[in-house]
């Protein structure tokens, strides 16, 4: 044999023993990165709460009662109906600073309408809002805690 067919009876040994051996080590880092990413799996339950917090603006000293529902064109229910409510919509939480609180739980609305009611359950008012909610914890991935600038009703 001469040189020249000496290397590439070489190379071709070189070829057939490196290639397979290169191509499973690529393999094998494909498929352990596939079972790594478990697409969720090790995701916790949701255990936060998102809210909205809603300020009267005018007469804020005559409501009595907020309610609200998620959703477009839905209507809230009087505060007496409001308190059973499963359906999205339901009854704020009056705070010390004469603000009203709407918890969502893990949802995230993108509109909300609220209703204010007098001592009487006079209707008072009614607004809808666009809420923007940004990520505060959590991961894009499993999710997590968001918030939302607070939202001021008009009362007259």
């Amino acid at each position: 044999m001469t040189s020249m067919q000496e290397n590439i009876s070489h190379r071709r040994r070189v070829e057939l023993v490196l290639v397979p051996i290169v191509a499973a080590l690529c393999m094998a880092f494909v498929i352990g990165a596939i079972v790594l990413d478990r697409d969720g799996v090790n995701c916790p339950p949701a255990a936060w709460n998102n809210s909205v917090s809603v300020t009267p603006a005018g007469h804020p000293g005559v409501v009595a009662a907020v309610t609200a529902c998620t959703g477009s064109g839905c209507l809230p229910p009087a505060p007496s109906f409001a308190r059973t409510a499963t359906d999205g919509s339901g009854k704020l939480v009056r705070a010390d600073n004469g603000s009203w609180t709407l918890n969502t739980g893990s949802n995230f609305p993108g509109t909300v309408t609220f209703r204010a009611y007098d001592a009487s359950g006079n209707l008072l008012t009614q607004q809808t809002a666009s809420l923007y909610w940004t990520r505060v914890g959590g991961t894009e991935h499993c999710g997590g805690p968001m918030s939302t600038d607070a939202v001021q009703i008009r009362v007259f």
